[in-house]
């Protein structure tokens, strides 16, 4: 199963995180910054969860393995990062 992470900022240090499944919200709360967002989706016990589609506002990272959130989150966020303030809307 793939489910999609979108991470929007709310203000410096606020990020609202939602997990959906197609258009379906499945769980909302809110984290400091967006390397904890994606850790905390990682954390997940789901046994057939795969990855995630991970969003930043506008941008997409594509579609992410759930060991590769556990084992680097901090460099995904930096990647997703660059990718939102290179095509700013």
């Amino acid at each position: 199963m793939l489910l999609t992470l979108h991470i929007s900022k709310i203000e410096p240090g606020n990020y609202r995180v939602l997990i959906l499944d197609g258009r379906e919200e499945l769980d909302q709360w809110d984290a400091p910054n967006v390397a904890t967002a994606i850790r905390d989706c990682s954390q997940d016990e789901m046994p057939d969860l795969l990855g995630f589609h991970i969003w930043y506002g506008h941008v997409c990272l594509g579609t992410t393995a759930v060991s590769d959130m556990r084992i680097d989150p901090e460099g995904l966020a930096q990647r997703l990062m660059a990718l939102h303030g290179q095509f700013k809307s």
